[in-house]
């Protein structure tokens, strides 16, 4: 392969794909797919997108394969040709028929293509190997969260609680005396999980189904963790999630101030009122309805205040923050804040098993487990560096 990134293999492998699902693939065709695919396994760094990636490529190589036909030429033939290698086939019986003065039928047959609609059992339809899936919310928090892991089911830290302090002084005058305190802090690690119950012949049978199943498990906990680390209350097994840590949004010197106050004017106040607590905000988190009434909004001319074409590369930027939008975060709510500071730590990273559950044996039935282990926290010096709140209440105050 030629020298690409890995995000520019499961690219071009996809196209591929794409092309040769276009017709009936041969055999041949499908042998090259698999080398492509290999290709990508051979990759020594794969993140959980390519290693998706390629479970996907091998389901649908599966389904390929039992569709795919042997490589053969066939000479295009017109009613025509047809007509005169029939004559050429039946020579002895026309010749017999003409001289006792009888007719013969001849069987011509030609190339035919079928149209229109079809009903029946009939063998006619070839397998389209891309589910249908149901969409779940794009995965955006722990892109830009600050992710590692963790070797322990806690994860401890050092927390100052007092700072020391100093001042200036006049010559031989008594220098200030202070202190500094420290305490520990631990915080436990949570299981996410999910499972699924499939019968042994659907995964015989349906030559994609394993690693389709395997696919959607992935994508339910991966959904289930982007929408914790975001919205999470951090009771029980629940993971503490950025909006659960975060300090509320205060209009404090501009309350009562800005004229016609709107979504923007609420951000670039919270961004003010992190680095007052002397931090820098990176990202703020909204709605896709909320980030849309931000590029939509207009002056009493009907001029864009905030051009939708200042997007970049698919994104967007405000007060120097990254616009990041999210169907898991609250309509008119948002959280802003240094997501450097917004740790994710995983003790079991993302992993399957399958196995026998009560009565499956019995039932011919397989049990697919999903589950990962992690922590998030915000240390408790770092959380004046969020903020969240609603933008009706927070449009109010200003």
């Amino acid at each position: 392969m030629e020298n690409l990134t890995p995000e520019q293999v499961v690219e071009k492998i996809n196209g591929l794909f794409t092309e040769k699902m276009a017709n009936v693939p041969t055999n041949e065709e499908v042998n090259g797919l698999k080398k492509e695919v290999d290709a990508l396994k051979s990759l020594t760094e794969k993140s959980a997108e390519i290693e998706k990636a390629i479970a996907k490529f091998e389901g649908r190589i599966e389904a390929m394969s039992e569709k795919a036909i042997e490589t053969r030429e066939v000479a295009p033939r017109t009613i025509g040709q047809a007509v005169r290698k029939s004559l050429k086939d039946n020579h002895k019986a026309i010749v017999s028929a003409m001289e006792k003065g009888e007719t013969i039928n001849l069987d011509v047959k030609t190339d035919t293509t079928i149209t229109g609609d079809y009903t029946g059992d009939v063998a006619l339809s070839v397998l389209d190997p891309i589910v249908d899936r149901i969409k779940r919310p794009i995965r955006r928090v722990q892109e830009i969260a600050n992710v590692g892991t963790t070797t322990s089911k806690y994860v401890v830290y050092i927390q100052q609680t007092t700072a020391s302090t100093s001042s200036f002084i006049a010559e031989a005058g008594s220098k200030a005396q202070g202190q500094v305190q420290y305490q520990e802090v631990s915080v436990e690690v949570k299981k996410v999980a999910a499972t699924l119950k499939v019968s042994k012949e659907m995964l015989t049978d349906l030559s994609f189904m394993q690693s389709e199943v395997n696919y959607d498990l992935m994508e339910s906990v991966e959904q289930s963790i982007d929408n914790a680390l975001l919205n999470g209350n951090g009771v029980g097994a629940n993971l503490d999630g950025v909006i659960n840590q975060s300090t509320a949004w205060s209009a404090g010197s501009f309350a009562g101030t800005i004229t016609n106050a709107n979504v923007s004017d609420v951000i670039r106040v919270g961004k003010a009122q992190i680095e007052s607590a002397n931090f820098t905000p990176t990202h703020v988190i909204l709605n896709p309805e909320d980030v849309a009434k931000i590029q939509l909004t207009k002056t009493t001319q009907g001029e864009y205040t905030y051009p939708i074409f200042m997007d970049a590369m698919g994104g967007m930027t405000l007060s120097g923050m990254i616009v990041v939008s999210s169907a898991n975060m609250t309509a008119d709510n948002f959280v802003i804040g240094d997501f450097s500071r917004f740790n994710v730590r995983y003790r079991e990273a993302l992993n399957m098993s399958i196995g026998y559950v009560n009565d499956d044996f019995q039932r011919n039935m397989v049990t697919i487990l999903c589950e990962a282990r992690l922590v998030s926290y915000i240390k408790a010096n770092d959380q004046a560096g969020f903020v969240t709140g609603d933008f009706t209440t927070a449009i109010a105050a200003l």
